[in-house]
C-alpha cells in the first residue's frame, strides 16, 4: 500500500477518532472483530452524522430563511447543468420517495426558489429549475452553511483527520 492510500489503519485512526470525541456504539456486536470495528464506525458515523445535521439545522433556518433539506436541493440543482434535474433524480440524491421530492419541490415553489419545466422529449417528465430568487437564497445560505458545518464540525477536525476520514469516505459508494 502506498503512504497516501488510506487502509485499514485509516479506517482505524477514524474509529479511534469517534471514540476520542465520546462518539460509542449502541451495543456490543456480538460477530467477528472485523465485523464488529466496521459496525462501530458506521454507528459513529451515523451519530456524528444526526448530531452534526441537527445543528446545522438550527443554523440555517433562523439566519438562512431554509431548512436543510431546502438548501440540499438547491445546493443539487446548482451543480447541476442549467441549474435543472428531473423530480425523480432530486428524490434519488435525497433519499426519499417520488411523492416526497413533490411535495417538497412544491413548498420551494411556492416560496418561488425554483419553478416546475416540463420536459421535451418526455410529457411525463417534469425539471425543478433554480429561479433567480432561488440563486439568490442558495448563496446566502451556502455562506450559513459552511460557518456552520466548520462551527459544529469542522473546527473538532485536525487537517490529517479531515484528510484520512475523506480518502476512506471517497471509497464508499
Amino acid at each position: 500500500m502506498r503512504k497516501d492510500e488510506v487502509g485499514p489503519p485509516g479506517l482505524v485512526l477514524l474509529f479511534m477518532w469517534m471514540a476520542h470525541r465520546g462518539l460509542r456504539t449502541i451495543g456490543a456486536v456480538k460477530s467477528g472483530a472485523r465485523t464488529s470495528s466496521v459496525a462501530k464506525v458506521w454507528e459513529g458515523l451515523a451519530r456524528a452524522h444526526t448530531s452534526v445535521a441537527a445543528a446545522l439545522e438550527r443554523d440555517m433556518v433562523p439566519e438562512a430563511g431554509m431548512p436543510l433539506v431546502w438548501y440540499e436541493v438547491l445546493l443539487n440543482l446548482s451543480r447541476a447543468p442549467g441549474g435543472m434535474m428531473r423530480y425523480q433524480d432530486l428524490a434519488k440524491v435525497a433519499g426519499i420517495t417520488n411523492s416526497g421530492a413533490s411535495r417538497r419541490l412544491e413548498q420551494m415553489t411556492k416560496a418561488g426558489l425554483i419553478e416546475r419545466r416540463s420536459c421535451p422529449t418526455d410529457r411525463r417528465g417534469v425539471f425543478a429549475h433554480v429561479t433567480a430568487k432561488g440563486e439568490a437564497a442558495f448563496k446566502k445560505a451556502h455562506a450559513v452553511f459552511l460557518s456552520s458545518l466548520d462551527k459544529n464540525f469542522g473546527v473538532r477536525l485536525k487537517p490529517d483527520e479531515v484528510d484520512v476520514i475523506s480518502a476512506a469516505l471517497s471509497r464508499l459508494p
